[in-house]
């Protein structure tokens, strides 16, 4: 190929631009870890200096390209792969930020953005260690911009060093396209996934990978105080990161539970699916660390396990996005990424910083100081450590059960043969081993904040210690007891935790208020182990309290999966269904964009059948970017103060759902052919159906009225065999840009489709070849006959406007004013007929009439003679023997499958949740009087 010949149209600029950036990015933060290292080895000021401007140029390099990527994508460069596989023509500009972080590109991009920014922050505040920090952090920018540099080692399948996002269409495809040397012009962008179309997708990967960002600061920290032997400076600033970490990272997985809770069809908030999973489990590890790091600085005890902790964390969160990146996970997920030839390369990211962990952890273990005395089973640093290893075992349960794909690929590299393991049925799987975790963390969050550090006072609070607990565990078996008329605790591991969380509330309450106002510190403590107990009882009360409306033994097998079929019933349009005390009907939709949102009407009855309640949900199915098929099911959720009832439509008719679906439908049916006129009647197995008459102005629900330039449609009455009812039909027929197109219609009740077939179009509305025009010479001011018509001329305009003329500088146009009246059809029209000469050449255009079918041609006009030339003719409209297509046992396309399920206490969750992160908040603004 001529790669000359197609730089025609192409913006080569952008491209150049970015592989510039890219390598800058990464050689500048080579040269910032190696300089900031040198420092760290020497403390050498003017080491410092040159990392810190290899950090800037860093910086600017990346938020550089970040930005000129966002200018590609909004200027529709698709001559670029990124651009073509990530953006449309027709995507709203909201969305290029989501469309932007996407693919892998631009999740590597915005994590390195945090990062700098990050970085940015720590070399303003001056730590001590920043030299080896930083060192650190940009040996991970280092590590995450190979990820752009997509370079391939050792010829064509040699080893690939990261994806180039500024890599050309014609660059990554072979096609006879690009021979043209306007291609650029004849390609159109694949746009985004439907589903990531949506608001939450643009608020919640930026502070999810914030987290992951924030998250790597305790790790650098971790690494500065091993490096250089600085066990206990690091600890402050690493507890102030931590915190930060600790609360963005979990507000972005809440985000994450919020989005697939409101906005996806999950059916809640978590799935335990393996991607969620492995953002959670590095954060567990985190705050375990948090908890660690301060027993470390009041005490001096756990300073170990605080490195341990916070080295894990981190390596974990490389895990993750091996996990989720590498194509390992498969189809056991439905968030992960699909392979992009990265995965040897994340591979040795995490590989790379666990071993450099390791290294310098057992280099360092011995002279990390650690008090010979062992803590007191009375204090609260105890508790605390115990509650740590809690929370790290916890995590590590999570990441074993969701590495099973990862243990399957290794075992089946020695053994080709191997079968592996997956949960099939995650959700019981987890939550056995759960649920007792969190009785734990419930239990010890409480008793630690009776304690002072280092068990001082036991002896003086010990009576009091004992005494308000238990009366705090009576209470809580009383309040549980209660509660049980409420939640079903069906199993005594629910009882446990929920007293368990009950006794945490209390206990946490008591703490709170007479004592702790005046300290922040222990104000943030209890805030954020009371939101934990009160999102674990919002998780009991949704979980085992759930309770499905929709009940039908009668589902459509097929449609959903079996184990769901207890949880949809079927609404016919219009048709009322009784299921629990509710009266639901299934009354409209409507199609906005690519969205088809349903109406459905819930009325809730008491037992004498008086309407309690009414109200309307939403619920809607999004297509694909061609329209051609549903991409995904949207919820809608009726809220309460107490409850949501949450309702979903999972599937849809065939036709509906998926446009080759609706061909094979359509091919499978047996049409008979009617030659029929109007007022006929034709006999079916199960009624007949009556021709009414023809429209030209189609009202059709099918029809496409904005892009057909003309249509027609017949008028059906369906009238079965049973019943009084009658139903209206309209097949139709519309031109657009010179092409017939079919519009059926289908009658639901008596199962017949009818359709008219595209030859009676031409037959009906006649060109100009078929007419048989009428010639007429009159002149101003005169009037003729013409059948039933009555044409009067009534003067000239010498500047026409008509909706097929545009008017050229050297046209010379003139449009005949006429007036047409027919008394028979009462019937009155103004018409302008155009007789125009351009480039000496004569041309006319007609005013057509459809609903007479009514042409009129300004043929000539003699100057002389003062005489007009008119040519009228009528359409040779067939109003016998037309071809009506019917068909019989056609399936019903108007209902739908509806989910709706009551979640009681749901708002507890998200209230608990909520609470959590505050609590971490304000545990870290009680701090930030120290030196960040």
């Amino acid at each position: 190929m001529n790669l000359a010949s197609i730089y025609i149209g192409e913006h080569l600029w952008p491209g150049h631009l970015g592989h510039a950036l890219i390598i800058t990015s990464f050689l500048s933060a080579l040269f910032a870890m190696l300089s900031f290292g040198a420092s760290a080895n020497k403390d050498s000021d003017s080491w410092k200096t040159l990392g810190r401007g290899g950090f800037y140029i860093h910086g600017v390099s990346t938020i550089s390209l970040i930005a000129l990527i966002f200018y590609m994508m909004i200027a529709k460069m698709y001559e670029y792969r990124y651009v073509f596989e990530h953006v449309s023509d027709d995507l709203p500009l909201q969305y290029i930020l989501s469309a932007f972080w996407e693919g892998q590109e631009g999740s590597f991009m915005l994590w390195m953005f945090w990062h700098i920014i990050l970085g940015g922050v720590i070399i303003h505040k001056k730590y001590k260690l920043e030299a080896p920090t930083m060192a650190t952090l940009m040996a991970v920018e280092v590590f995450i911009s190979s990820m752009l540099l997509g370079l391939i080692i050792g010829g064509e399948d040699g080893f690939k060093l990261g994806s180039n996002p500024m890599l050309l269409l014609r660059e990554t495809m072979n096609a006879p396209l690009f021979s043209n040397p306007e291609y650029v012009s004849m390609i159109k962008g694949s746009g985004l996934n439907p589903l990531l179309q949506n608001y939450w997708n643009v608020i919640h990967p930026p502070v999810l990978f914030l987290g992951f960002a924030s998250l790597t600061i305790p790790f650098a920290f971790a690494i500065a105080g091993l490096w250089k032997k600085a066990h206990k400076e690091w600890l402050q600033p690493a507890l102030h990161w931590g915190l930060f970490a600790a609360s963005i990272f979990g507000t972005g997985i809440l985000m994450g539970g919020m989005w697939a809770y409101v906005a996806l069809s999950f059916g809640g908030y978590w799935a335990w699916d393996p991607v969620e999973n492995m953002s959670l489990v590095p954060w567990l590890v985190l705050v375990g660390g948090i908890h660690t790091n301060l027993i470390a600085k009041a005490t001096g005890y756990s300073i170990k396990s605080t490195y341990l902790m916070y080295l894990l964390s981190f390596v974990l969160v490389l895990y993750s996005t091996f996990m989720t990146r590498s194509g390992i996970l498969g189809e056991t997920s439905a968030h992960a990424f699909t392979e992009m030839g990265l995965e040897w390369q994340l591979v040795a990211f995490v590989g790379f910083f666990f071993l450099a962990s390791l290294v310098f952890y057992f280099s360092r273990s011995r002279q990390i100081p650690a008090p010979k005395k062992e803590e007191s089973i009375y204090s609260r640093e105890f508790w605390m450590f115990i509650g740590s290893i809690v929370l790290l075992f916890s995590g590590l349960i999570i990441a074993g059960s969701t590495s099973l794909p990862v243990f399957n690929k290794i075992a089946s590299y020695f053994d080709p043969e191997f079968v592996g393991k997956v949960i099939e049925d995650p959700i019981p799987h987890y939550n056995k081993y759960q649920i007792w975790v969190a009785c734990f963390i419930t239990l010890l969050s409480s008793v630690s904040l009776w304690l002072k550090f280092k068990g001082f006072g036991w002896e003086k609070t010990k009576k009091k210690f004992v005494l308000y607990n238990l009366l705090f565990v009576a209470l809580a078996g009383v309040i549980s007891y209660l509660m049980s008329f409420w939640i079903s605790f069906y199993e005594g591991r629910y009882w446990t935790l929920n007293i368990f969380c009950v006794y945490a509330i209390l206990t946490n309450l008591y703490l709170l208020f007479p004592n702790n106002w005046k300290s922040t510190k222990s104000l943030a403590a209890a805030t954020s182990h009371l939101g934990f107990a009160i999102m674990i009882v919002g998780t009991l009360a949704s979980g085992l309290n759930e309770k499905v409306i929709t009940t039908n033994p009668f589902a459509l097998s097929g449609l959903v999966e079996d184990e769901d079929l207890a949880k949809v019933i079927t609404l016919i349009k219009g048709e009322p269904f009784f299921s629990n005390n509710y009266w639901i009907t299934y009354e409209s939709d409507t199609i906005i964009d690519r969205t088809r949102h349903f109406h459905v009407d819930f009325k809730q009855v008491d037992t004498t059948g008086k309407v309690i309640e009414q109200f309307v949900v939403k619920p809607n199915v999004l297509f694909s970017n061609d329209m051609t098929k549903v991409a995904a099911p949207n919820p809608a959720t009726k809220r309460y103060l107490t409850k949501d009832i949450f309702t979903n439509v999972p599937s849809l008719p065939a036709a509906q759902r998926d446009i080759k679906l609706a061909q094979e439908e359509e091919d499978s049916l047996k049409y008979q052919l009617y030659e029929v006129e109007i007022g006929d009647t034709i006999y079916l197995s199960k009624g007949y159906v009556i021709v009414d008459g023809i429209n030209v102005n189609p009202q059709s629900e099918a029809y496409n009225k904005e892009n057909n330039e003309l249509g027609m449609e017949m008028l059906l009455t369906g009238v079965p065999m049973k019943g009084d009812s009658i139903y209206q039909m309209r097949p139709a027929l519309g031109l657009e840009k010179n092409l017939i197109y079919t519009y059926p219609d289908r009658n639901n009740q008596m199962k017949i489709k009818a359709k008219l077939k595209d030859e009676y179009f031409e037959e009906y509305f006649s060109s100009d070849e078929n007419l048989d025009y009428q010639i007429i010479k009159i002149k101003r001011g005169e009037s003729f006959k013409f059948q039933d018509w009555n044409i009067e001329m009534v003067g000239l305009n010498m500047q026409p406007t008509h909706p097929n003329y545009e008017r050229q500088e050297k046209d010379i146009a003139v449009a005949a004013k006429l007036e047409l009246s027919n008394s028979n059809l009462n019937l009155n029209y103004n018409a302008a007929p155009i007789y125009l000469i351009r480039d000496s050449k004569p041309l006319v255009i007609k005013e057509y009439f459809k609903e007479p079918g009514l042409h009129v041609q300004l043929a000539s006009i003699n100057p002389k003679s003062e005489e007009f030339t008119f040519r009228v003719a009528l359409d040779r409209r067939n109003k016998t023997n037309i071809p009506l297509l019917l068909a019989e046992d056609v399936p019903r396309s108007d209902w739908i499958l509806l989910e709706a399920v009551v979640f009681p206490g749901i708002n507890l969750f998200w209230f608990g949740s909520i609470f959590m992160m505050i609590g971490f908040a304000l545990s870290l603004s009680a701090r930030f009087k120290s030196k960040l």
